[in-house]
């Protein structure tokens, strides 16, 4: 009826899709709502799809099916936006948000009113909640105050909170819970909100403000508000019935209701050690030139021919050299194999500054990951920038990322594979322990060239089988160094031989000797080449 009024508002999150939910929804006298009048056409009273329809601007939002009722409390981010878009009620209601209490119904003194009765359609109105001497940190939810059974027509606040005796008759929440005429699971219905499509980061709130009911048309204070997270929303969730690197989500708000959206999509599938069309098996199929093989996200030469040889008591397989021992292992996804036994693909290992280890590769975990605005990746989760979030003691916020750095990095510009740690330019490598068989340079980890030698901080210590890929075929021996914080690029494991076993000159590795660290392999190549030509 017109006592009530409905309003939209958008939170920030990080995909807006609209997605229709099963069913409608029913109030507890099995009415459908919202209830609309198809007489109606224009936006004013009676039938929100129409004012859905005005605000999208040809984008489709269903107003039945469309229909959520969570969430029902919301993590502020920076400045909140919000816009009057009909008030088709009698009654001039009053809107305001409140601290979220866990279990705790929002006292009377925590009621902060902000758009007043007064506030008519097309006002828009800028609040900044964390800023806010009343606001404690954390969630915050959403009330309506209807002045039904009191007197007057407009429910007043005093400026610290609270309603002021006489004016306001019922108050309404965003936690059903706290209604006056909730009655448990299947309660009356006060609040519905919808997912804009055609708005980034927005949500339509649309209010029923008449005791038990009413006319249902949730057009009594209709609202678009904008700078509000979904609480849980931008937290790393694994996508249901994907494998590989598509079952890498973040969780995000769609139609109020929090889901894992995944941050890959299936590309074609290459040599990088990741499971690029995320079939469930890594780097499948030919994907290098002839006589080379796919190891560790890099095409190397094969083992098993006169030039390449394996050493060290290792065997050539499938174009690799693994651990005899690991030969007949078979480690699930995400394990592999040395000395025989599978052990987690990430164990001991640190990847460089800003990368992650995920199945043995170290790679950034942000850069196939799109957040919203006012949101950036860190870790590969999306956080709010700082300039909307304060950073803690010790750090200052860089306008620039966007990011909480050490005080004194805002204004310090460091080179590639640098970054800075108090106001000094420091070594990505530093403190970093790579997967088997590959080396920290320039802020990667990336294949070494000399690994099962003692070079470079590595060990040497055997073969190293991937697992979930149908069984440990691909193998290595090697030394490890690694990773820290980071994501997804190389593997595990030694290069194949690079030396004849008859040979044991040319600074070329022997099954015991050191090997020339500073030469490349076409080098070694070349050396091995000529050497055979003056033996013959």
């Amino acid at each position: 009826m017109r006592g009530r009024h409905s309003w939209v508002w958008s939170c920030s999150v990080l995909v807006l899709v609209a997605a229709p939910v099963a069913h409608a929804l029913q109030q507890p006298n099995a009415v459908t709502i919202p209830v609309l009048d198809g007489s109606v056409t224009t936006c004013s009273d009676k039938n929100v799809q129409v004012c859905l329809n005005a605000e999208e601007g040809g984008a489709t939002i269903n107003a039945l099916t469309a229909a959520a009722v969570t969430p029902e409390t919301y993590t502020p981010i920076c400045s909140l936006t919000f816009k009057v878009i009909a008030r088709g009620a009698g009654y001039l209601n009053t809107f305001g948000w409140y601290n979220v209490v866990a279990g705790q119904k929002p006292p009377a003194s925590d009621l902060h009113s902000f758009l007043e009765c007064g506030d008519g359609p097309g006002t828009v109105k800028v609040l900044n909640i964390k800023s806010s001497p009343y606001y404690k940190g954390g969630e915050v939810g959403f009330f309506m105050a209807s002045p039904e059974g009191a007197s007057g027509n407009c429910p007043k606040f005093a400026a610290a909170g609270g309603p002021i005796a006489g004016t306001v008759g019922y108050i309404y929440y965003s936690e059903r819970k706290y209604n006056p005429d909730n009655t448990g699971a299947n309660s009356w219905v006060h609040l519905i909100t919808y997912n804009s499509v055609a708005h980034k980061n927005a949500f339509y709130f649309g209010w029923e403000d008449l005791l038990s009911g009413g006319d249902n048309d949730f057009d009594d204070l209709l609202t678009r508000v904008d700078g509000i997270q979904c609480t849980g929303g931008g937290d790393p969730c694994t996508v249901a019935g994907k494998q590989g690197k598509c079952a890498n989500g973040i969780m995000q708000c769609q139609n109020g209701q929090l889901t894992c959206v995944p941050t890959w999509q299936p590309t074609a599938e290459s040599c990088n050690a990741l499971d690029d069309d995320c079939n469930g098996t890594t780097d499948d199929g030919d994907l290098c030139p002839p006589s080379q093989i796919c190891h560790k996200g890099k095409c190397v030469p094969k083992c098993g021919t006169t030039e390449f040889q394996c050493l060290g008591g290792l065997k050539c397989k499938d174009g690799l050299c693994i651990d005899p021992a690991c030969e007949t292992v078979d480690c699930k996804a995400g394990e592999v194999c040395v000395g025989g036994k599978c052990q987690g693909a990430c164990d001991g290992v640190t990847c460089p500054f800003g990368q992650k280890c995920v199945e043995g590769v170290c790679s950034d975990p942000c850069a196939s990951v799109k957040c919203d605005s006012d949101f950036v990746c860190v870790g590969g989760v999306c956080q709010v920038k700082c300039n909307c979030e304060p950073c803690p003691s010790g750090k200052e916020c860089v306008a620039a990322t966007g990011k909480c750095e050490d005080t004194g990095c805002g204004s310090q510009s460091c080179a590639a594979g640098t970054h800075c740690v108090a106001g000094a330019c420091v070594d990505d490598c530093q403190g970093a322990v790579c997967p088997k068989g590959q080396l920290c340079t320039a802020g990667q980890c990336a294949i070494d060239t000399d690994a099962g030698t003692n070079t470079g901080g590595s060990s040497g210590d055997g073969g190293i089988v991937i697992g979930g890929s149908g069984g440990g075929s691909a193998a290595s021996g090697g030394g490890g160094s690694g990773g820290k914080d980071g994501g997804a690029q190389a593997g595990t494991g030694a290069l194949p031989g690079t030396t004849p076993a008859e040979d044991e000159g040319c600074g070329c590795r022997t099954a015991g000797g050191p090997a020339s660290a500073g030469l490349s392999a076409l080098v070694l190549l070349g050396l091995f080449a000529s050497r055979r030509r003056q033996r013959r």
